[in-house]
């Protein structure tokens, strides 16, 4: 059933996030990703990053993802991820390697002067999984998303809309899907600090919203290595009961030229 809350959340998603933790310099980074969504900052001029992600939902899922992400120069990124393993908790077929995705981001806005951090990103999820209905549905997805956050001192508000263009298997149409995520971050000391989160994936075809509530922390072990883990709990009938999500994000330093200035 659509209601005024959920417009409001597609409205208002790109003021707020999920999962995106300010650090002591009032940066962000992005994993884990709790809810689909996308972070503020984006990869220095020839930096490489790395980032991890292990979702499960006991007894039903288990999804693995690595991240490779290049700085290219100032304010742009590719990226490229894969997950290593995906099961739904059935038989033999029904786990495999997951999709191969790709994508590009673009920082819009760097947060100089005070203002907000802003991005813009697309992707595209292509279908190399072997891991049967665990996978994907055997066709390309598109996705676009928009992501804005503001630190205010210690505390942050993150905000992420994305809309997803979902390919279906032996059909021409194309599924749309919504996602939406409001967040605050705390940060409790330096290298350490909590977030929150609410969000929620709408698909039009099947009138179906599925809300989420989340929360989690981040310690930073050092300059370039910080893990994450959270908690994420399905508000109604639509959504899955709670998932359990641990991240890392590793920054490797500047390996690649900088192709643009």
């Amino acid at each position: 059933m659509r209601t005024p809350i959920a417009y409001c959340i597609l409205l208002l998603g790109p003021l707020a996030s999920c999962g995106l933790l300010p650090d002591s310099r009032g940066e962000f980074t992005g994993t884990p990703y709790i809810s689909r969504t996308v972070n503020v900052g984006v990869a220095g001029a020839g930096e490489i990053e790395y980032e991890g992600l292990l979702e499960v939902a006991p007894g039903e899922r288990v999804r693995s993802v690595l991240k490779v992400i290049a700085g290219l120069g100032p304010g742009f990124e590719l990226f490229a991820g894969w997950s290593p393993y995906h099961s739904s908790g059935g038989g033999a077929d029904s786990r495999g390697g997951g999709d191969v995705s790709v994508g590009t981001k673009y920082q819009v806005a760097d947060g100089s002067g005070g203002r907000p951090r802003a991005i813009v990103e697309v992707a595209s999820r292509l279908p190399t999984s072997n891991a049967g209905p665990a996978g994907r549905n055997g066709e390309a997805d598109f996705f676009v998303a928009s992501s804005v956050g503001q630190a205010f001192g210690e505390v942050s508000l993150i905000g992420t809309y994305e809309l997803g263009l979902l390919g279906e298997a032996n059909n021409d149409s194309v599924v749309l899907e919504h996602n939406a995520i409001l967040a605050a971050a705390y940060q409790v000391q330096p290298g350490l600090r909590t977030f929150t989160e609410l969000s929620l994936v709408y698909l039009p075809k099947d009138a179906e919203i599925a809300w989420f509530g989340g929360t989690g922390a981040g310690l930073k072990l050092n300059s370039a290595l910080e893990f994450q883990g959270a908690v994420q709990i399905g508000l109604n009938d639509d959504a899955d009961d709670y998932l359990l999500v641990f991240g890392f994000n590793y920054g490797a330093g500047q390996l690649l030229p900088v192709l643009r200035q």
